[in-house]
């Protein structure tokens, strides 16, 4: 019981890395312009996808290193409390917290190993944050895995209180909006 009032604090580096991450997978242009579903299944995939290049980066090898680990640990109670924060009951919350490390390490999986067949990370992306398997080669699947490739090079091989990440809106996709399709329609 008492362990709840005496968790150990995370290093400073860690909260700075993970905040600024998940704000940027909180920028409004993946869900306007990408397709990403503004709902808690979206935003949760756009943390994965952020996470994802920053943990792997900080691997020791083969094994994930000291700081990896930190930074998994921070996004696993981040997760824990923000499912508590929506109300989630105190029994259900483990259950949730395994499907929700199962999908991580899932995603991890595949992200990674289809790192560098453009093809394979867009049907990745189609299929886990866009929600749309049947659609791997749509537009917005390409942009997010070509902006994927570009957060995996910005990941720093160590903590950094302020990482270089690149700029969703130079992979936006570009969509054409509902004016252009209605103006094709009448002209037809």
């Amino acid at each position: 019981m008492f362990r709840f009032f005496f968790r150990n604090k995370p290093d400073p580096a860690v909260r700075q890395l993970y905040e600024a991450v998940v704000a940027q997978a909180r920028s409004p242009v993946f869900y306007t312009n990408y397709g990403v579903a503004d709902t808690l299944d979206g935003r949760f995939e756009m943390v994965v996808l952020h996470i994802t290049p920053f943990i792997n980066a900080l691997k020791d090898g083969e094994a994930m290193g000291v700081d990896g680990q930190a930074l998994f640990d921070h996004f696993l109670s981040d997760m824990d409390q923000n499912l508590r924060t929506i109300g989630v009951s105190d029994l259900s919350v483990p259950k949730k917290m395994k499907k929700m490390g199962a999908a991580f390490y899932g995603r991890y999986e595949a992200y990674l190993s289809a790192r560098g067949d453009r093809a394979d990370l867009a049907a990745a992306m189609a299929r886990n944050v866009l929600d749309e398997p049947g659609r791997p080669d749509s537009p917005a699947a390409f942009a997010l895995a070509e902006y994927f490739e570009a957060l995996c090079a910005a990941a720093p091989d160590r903590l950094e209180a302020r990482p270089n990440l690149p700029d969703p809106h130079a992979f936006a996709p570009r969509m054409a909006g509902a004016g252009a399709a209605a103006v094709a329609e009448v002209a037809s």
